[in-house]
C-alpha cells in the first residue's frame, strides 16, 4: 500500500506515519515549509518528504506526479480555537482551500484512491451538551472560526464524494492526547507546566483556564487505529465521531498530574487562558465508529498522562 498523510511531522500525523511504516507501507508526506521533523526523525529516511504548502496548487500537483498513493490522510491544517478567533482568515483560508486544493489534485490524479478526510467534532458546537448524545446526524452548529473552517472542510468532503464520486471518508475526532502535542492544548500545557516545575524551572503554580468542565479525551495511538481502519472499513460520503465515549472532569485530569508530580502544587485560574464561548459539558456517540470497525480505545488515561509527562521531561531543560 502506498500512503500519503498531509501534515506528516504534526502530533498524530507522526504516530500515523509510524503505523503506516511499521506495516511495511510505502509512507510520504507532506510538511509545511519551515517546520521542524523532530517528531518523524527515528523514520524520516523511510518517507518520501514534500515540503509544500497546500495553498500552493501547483506545488500540491507535483506531490502527486511524483507519488500516486493509494490512500491519502488529510492531517494538515491549523488546529488552535482559541488562535481561531484572533486569525479566522488565516484558519478559513488554510483548512478549507487547503482541503479544496487537495481534493481537486486526487480529481484530477488519483480518483481511485481512498481519502480519510480529518475534520473535527468540534463542528457540532452548541449541540454538545450533557443533555443531548451526540451523534453523527446531530445538528452542526459550530462555536468558533475553527469549528466553522472544520464544518465546511466536512461538507466539501460530501460535495466531492456526489460530484466527483472520490472515496472520501469522514473522521471527526474529538480531543485527543498524548507525546508531542503541542502545549497550545490542555494536556500538553499542564504536563510541561508540571515538568517545568518538577525541573525547578518553575514555581510550584499551575496557571490554568477554567478547569471546572468536562471534555472526551482520546489517546493519539489509540486515534490513529482509528484513522487506519476507517480507511479501510469506512463508508464514503460517511462521518463518523472518534473519541472514548468518556467524560473527564478537567480538575480530576490536572490532580492526576500532581500526583503524578509527587509535589504540592497550587493551581492558579489565568484570564489569559480563558477561552471564548466555552463548552462546559459533552456527551458524544462513538457507536458508529465501533459497529464499523470494530475499534474501541485501548490506552488508560493515566497511561495517557504518564506519558505525555515523560514526554515534556525529555523536553525541559
Amino acid at each position: 500500500m502506498k500512503a500519503l498523510i498531509t501534515g506528516i511531522n504534526g502530533f498524530a500525523g507522526s504516530f500515523l506515519a509510524e503505523s503506516l511504516v511499521g506495516s511495511n507501507a510505502v509512507v510520504a508526506g507532506t510538511i509545511q515549509p519551515g517546520t521542524t521533523l523532530e517528531n518523524i526523525a527515528t523514520i524520516k529516511d523511510t518517507l518520501s518528504l514534500f515540503e509544500v504548502d497546500l495553498l500552493d496548487q501547483e506545488k500540491l500537483a507535483i506531490v502527486f506526479n511524483s507519488f500516486s498513493p493509494d490512500v491519502i490522510f488529510h492531517l494538515a491544517g491549523a488546529s488552535s480555537v482559541k488562535e481561531s478567533f484572533d486569525h479566522p482568515a488565516k484558519f478559513l483560508n488554510v483548512n478549507v482551500m487547503g482541503s479544496l486544493n487537495l481534493l481537486e489534485n486526487v480529481k484530477k490524479y488519483v480518483p481511485q484512491a481512498t481519502v480519510l478526510l480529518v475534520t473535527s467534532g468540534a463542528i457540532y458546537g452548541e449541540s454538545l451538551s450533557a443533555d443531548n448524545l451526540v451523534d453523527e446526524q446531530s445538528r452542526v452548529l459550530p462555536k468558533s472560526p475553527y469549528a466553522v473552517s472544520k464544518a465546511a472542510q466536512d461538507m466539501l468532503g460530501r460535495v466531492y464524494v456526489q460530484a466527483a464520486n472520490l472515496k472520501i471518508v469522514i473522521a471527526r475526532p474529538f480531543n485527543h492526547i498524548g507525546p508531542r502535542q503541542s502545549d497550545d492544548f490542555f494536556v500538553s500545557t499542564v504536563a510541561r507546566q508540571v515538568a517545568e516545575i518538577i525541573k525547578g524551572k518553575k514555581s510550584p503554580e499551575l496557571n490554568l483556564a477554567n478547569i471546572e468542565v468536562y471534555r472526551d479525551f482520546t489517546d493519539v495511538r489509540d486515534m490513529v487505529a482509528a484513522y487506519l481502519l476507517l480507511s479501510q472499513k469506512g463508508r464514503a460520503g460517511e462521518a463518523y465521531n472518534i473519541c472514548s465515549g468518556k467524560r473527564y472532569f478537567l480538575k480530576d485530569i490536572v490532580n492526576m498530574f500532581i500526583e503524578l508530580s509527587g509535589k504540592n502544587i497550587a493551581i492558579k485560574l489565568d484570564p489569559a487562558r480563558l477561552r471564548k464561548l466555552d463548552l462546559v459539558d459533552m456527551q458524544i456517540d462513538n457507536s458508529k465508529i465501533i459497529r464499523a470497525t470494530g475499534w474501541k480505545p485501548e490506552v488508560e488515561i493515566q497511561q495517557s498522562l504518564k506519558d505525555t509527562l515523560g514526554y515534556w521531561l525529555s523536553k525541559v531543560a
